[in-house]
């Protein structure tokens, strides 16, 4: 097997476990936070989506990201320049309520570009540092700068399996073993 289609593999493993995370949650329950330091379901689910998306969009391919270019951010009632991470308390405070419908529109639109890129790439192109970063502006700090694509694949996966986790927790805290 080779690493795009690993990759491939593994996303949609992701996806699988994700849905079944998600699996009859309310809205009330998917932006639910055991404690004012905490994130909810919906608040991870949320940032996993935008570093999905600005990995394979920004990084990868210097495209704009799904987010921006599909409007996201309004349909989701976010600033366009939200990046999903580096928030205190008082901003997961504010953080709106976001609906599950929503959330999955949004994953699964930036997913089918990943599946898009992942059809695109060869073997030869995973050893390519596009020297971006997926997170800052152009010129910015840019501590990515000699990922390779290979390198990226680990770093995707890794986060969104850590979060995965994350999310599967809070599910068990809020309904136990429910299957």
């Amino acid at each position: 097997m080779s690493l795009i289609e690993f990759t491939r593999d593994t996303l949609e493993d992701y996806r699988t476990r994700l849905y079944r995370a998600l699996d009859g949650l309310t809205d009330d329950e998917l932006n639910w936070r055991p404690n004012r330091e905490s994130n909810s379901i919906a608040f991870i689910m949320w940032h996993t989506t935008r570093v999905e998306d600005r990995w394979f969009q920004v990084f990868a391919q210097g495209k704009p990201d799904v987010w921006s270019r599909d409007v996201w951010h309004d349909k989701l009632g976010l600033r366009e320049d939200e990046r999903g991470f580096g928030y205190g308390v008082d901003e997961l405070a504010a953080f709106p309520k976001l609906a599950g419908d929503d959330l999955r529109g949004c994953f699964e639109a930036v997913r089918a570009e990943t599946a898009a890129y992942l059809d695109s790439l060869d073997e030869s192109d995973l050893d390519i540092a596009p020297g971006r970063s997926p997170f800052g502006a152009p010129g910015s700090s840019n501590r990515f700068a000699e990922f390779t694509i290979r390198r990226m694949f680990r770093q995707v996966i890794g986060e969104l399996m850590q979060h995965l986790g994350h999310m599967a927790f809070l599910r068990g805290l809020q309904r136990g073993l429910d299957g």
